[in-house]
């Protein structure tokens, strides 16, 4: 079991993480591609890349957060709380974004008013969160190693106590 949860914390970040920087990065390269001329259509593609990213980030969410959360009740340590904190608050930001930002936006470039002051503000309040999730999740794969190793391999004077496992 401690290598399941371990296996799934490891890919859940991974996943995570990685379609992150991928957003940061080629969401301004289609809108460089494309040009100014065709605005609309760099919109439309990087507005589809975020709803499907949304939804897959929830399920990776969903998936970390049980992974530390089975790995904590295997190995009660400190590390395992504080790896659940930074997927339960970048969990937080992907849910606002889902909710609160999301289809506002969509709903604001859908009526051809992606250059309003409230798409533009939306947006902002977007990346902000899209970057305080990166920065969670970049904090938990920074901890992961140690938590994995403390998960798979505990100290000699944690096998003397009672286990879970």
């Amino acid at each position: 079991m401690r290598y399941l949860v371990a296996t799934l914390a490891v890919l859940a970040t991974a996943l995570w993480l990685g379609g992150l920087v991928a957003l940061f990065l080629f969401a301004p390269a289609i809108f460089k591609a494309f040009g100014p001329d065709e605005r609309a259509i760099a919109g439309k593609a990087t507005s589809t890349m975020f709803v499907v990213f949304a939804k897959y980030q929830l399920v990776l969410a969903g998936v970390a957060l049980i992974a530390a959360f089975l790995g904590y009740l295997q190995r009660r340590t400190g590390l395992l709380i504080a790896l659940f904190v930074c997927f339960a608050l970048a969990t937080i930001g992907a849910v606002a974004n889902n909710v609160l930002v999301i289809p506002p936006m969509e709903s604001l470039r859908l009526n051809g008013e992606s250059t309003s002051p409230q798409f533009k503000k939306l947006h902002g309040i977007s990346m902000g969160v899209s970057l305080g999730i990166t920065i969670a999740v970049a904090i938990a794969a920074v901890l992961l190693p140690a938590a994995c190793r403390a998960l798979l391999h505990p100290r000699r004077d944690d096998s003397l106590a009672p286990s879970a496992a």
